[in-house]
């Protein structure tokens, strides 16, 4: 049998060029794409050598794959410039619709999601990573973290803010990804991140009364330890005599002290039937042994009302009142101001 030329196809080196033909989308633009499409649909996608394609992309297949990407999806708008990862730096053109990004590291775990018309997605730790290396800012990440893992979307993700939707990732699945990938760009600071999330914050506001109470002094936390967020309590027969309900969600809980913060939202706790619900449970939850506190909008909007009851919180969890840090009280104000959270007293 004569000798194969050196320019033959064969079954693996077409499989290879399929490869290198799809278009993937990362960063924001992914997340934006996770939170229209149906994760569970999607199949996770296999690339060649763990590694990106080693080729230059021209405009017009970019291009298209954006438009033929939102075509496919009807109601997604994706964000321009687009964020499209590639494995080399040469042929890069800038571009008002998409923006590239080098991306050479092997890549471990589940790091794409294949649409499509040979267009794929990262993954939401690879996309957690990524953010993690293009923003220095710790405090943005923590937020993006708690909506990944949480059941609610916002402009973070590039989608108007809803509700009650699927969380994208866990705070397990994040920690397992940058464990496969440590020499990934961005890993280091997602790893730091991942150790003050948590899974089921409900609303940004939850979000930033979790950030503000859980995060050691030296980022201006009040250092009283990450909550559970949203944990589910169940009812002993008092508590269900009471109440009529056979388990709790608290907003933001330590279950080891029996403490629940109650976020008391306008949307979700105004009316008589809303009051009413929550004194039947404030009672069913002190019956079991628990300490419940409320908080506001406004009180969390209130400097001195969050330190009030950041001190009452501190009794309770028999926490340290001293701080260990310098100019500890301009830290607070700085976290505040990056949580877009009121530094005023009223």
């Amino acid at each position: 049998m004569p000798a194969l030329s050196s320019h033959a196809t064969t079954p693996d080196s077409a499989s290879r060029a399929s490869l290198d033909s799809r278009i993937y989308f990362g960063y924001k633009t992914a997340l934006q794409i996770l939170r229209t499409v149906d994760v569970r649909t999607l199949a996770p996608a296999r690339i060649a050598t763990q590694s990106l394609p080693d080729r230059g992309l021209c405009k017009r297949q970019i291009e298209n794959a954006i438009g033929g990407t939102e075509s496919a999806y009807p109601g997604l708008s994706i964000e321009r410039p687009a964020h499209v990862l590639v494995g080399s730096s040469s042929r890069c053109r800038a571009s008002s619709a998409y923006k590239l990004h080098v991306c050479t590291s092997r890549l471990a775990g589940t790091s794409f999601y294949r649409l499509e018309n040979d267009v794929c997605i990262s993954a939401p730790a690879l996309a957690f990573i990524h953010q993690a290396a293009q923003r220095n800012d710790l405090i943005f990440l923590l937020q993006l973290g708690y909506e990944l893992c949480g059941t609610y979307q916002s402009w973070l993700t590039g989608v108007p803010t809803r509700y009650q939707v699927k969380p994208l990732a866990s705070v397990r699945a994040l920690r397992c990804y940058v464990s496969k990938n440590p020499s990934l760009k961005g890993a280091r600071k997602a790893q730091h991140a991942i150790r003050y999330l948590a899974d089921g914050s409900a609303s940004p506001r939850e979000t930033k009364q979790a950030i503000v109470f859980g995060l050691p002094m030296r980022y201006g936390g009040y250092g009283l330890g990450i909550p559970r967020m949203n944990y589910e309590v169940h009812a002993n027969k008092a508590a269900r005599a009471i109440s009529g309900k056979s388990s709790f969600r608290c907003d933001l809980c330590w279950p080891e002290h029996k403490l629940d913060v109650e976020y008391q939202s306008r949307e979700c706790h105004e009316g008589e039937e809303s009051r009413l619900a929550d004194s039947r449970r404030t009672n069913a939850l002190m019956a079991m042994g628990w300490t419940v506190v409320g908080i506001t909008n406004d009180e969390l909007d209130s400097f001195a009302a969050t330190e009030t009851i950041a001190q009452t919180l501190r009794r309770h969890l028999g926490k340290r009142s001293q701080p260990r840090v310098s100019d500890y009280h301009a830290r607070k104000l700085k976290l505040r101001r990056q949580l877009g959270l009121s530094v005023g007293y009223e």
